[in-house]
């Protein structure tokens, strides 16, 4: 298994799931990870991974109507943030384009303070797609309006304003993305697994060139600070794919 390959998935496998209320069809699954060809302990690995993050497997048959996963606190606070946005002026699709051109060509503050207000629903919308990972939708919206600002700052880099809403939206899902991860300890465990596998990569790639010869676990724990323990999983879980580890006979099953 490719380990950043796997990281990549997976990121791209969860950020799936959050835009369908948290939940993940086998179909879906299969064509994320399919090509990755997980052993059995992998995809337990994974499954269980979805599950820390309360992703649930199967399609979601809730309706947009339906209550959000609020207590008392978030429910007021996100009712008195869209009585605020509310107050917001609306825009013809005219007076949009108008706008876009402003902040894209001519760098304009004030076209680029309407452009913010503009998709400040947008956050809100895409903050309860996230809210279902269980954190609070307040610091969600903060987040993701971070990333609003983000993404206004760099109108420079794109070709066109039709690229605007597509730059915008990435950097609020980015921004969420990235609060989850800080929250999610359970994202943090799996993390620091593909961490521990990539440093023991590393220093097996290392050693192997030096030796000019692949090494084995007890030698590789003898060069570094790794111990044969945490080496023998590493082989385990990418399925005894480490370049520069001499292959294990592990039971795979």
């Amino acid at each position: 298994m490719d380990v950043n390959q796997y990281r990549q998935t997976l990121n791209a496998a969860v950020r799936s799931a959050h835009e369908s209320h948290n939940y993940i069809t086998e179909e879906k699954y299969a064509e994320f990870f399919g090509p990755l060809e997980l052993t059995e302990e992998q995809d337990k690995l994974t499954r269980d991974y979805f599950k820390g993050l309360h992703i649930s497997f199967g399609v979601w048959e809730g309706t947009e109507s339906d209550d959000l996963p609020l207590d008392e606190n978030d429910g007021n606070y996100l009712s008195f943030y869209l009585e605020e946005l509310e107050t917001l002026p609306e825009y013809t699709e005219e007076e949009k384009k108008a706008i876009l051109e402003e902040a894209v060509d001519h760098d304009d503050a004030e076209a680029k303070k309407k452009l913010i207000n503009m998709h400040l629903k947008d956050v809100v919308d895409i903050a309860k797609l996230y809210v279902y990972h269980g954190m609070k939708i307040e610091d969600l919206i903060g987040e993701g309006n971070i990333g609003l600002m983000m993404a206004v700052d760099l109108l420079g880099t794109v070709d066109s304003i039709d690229e605007v809403d597509g730059l915008i939206g990435k950097a609020i899902m980015d921004t969420m993305d990235a609060a989850i991860e800080r929250d999610s300890e359970d994202k943090s465990g799996i993390d620091s697994i593909i961490d521990k596998i990539s440093g023991i990569g590393r220093a097996a790639k290392e050693l192997s060139e030096d030796l000019r010869r692949d090494v084995t676990p007890e030698e590789l724990a003898h060069e570094t600070e790794f111990e044969v323990e945490d080496i023998e999983e590493a082989l385990r879980i990418t399925g005894n794919n480490i370049d520069g580890l001499i292959k294990n006979s592990i039971d795979q099953k």
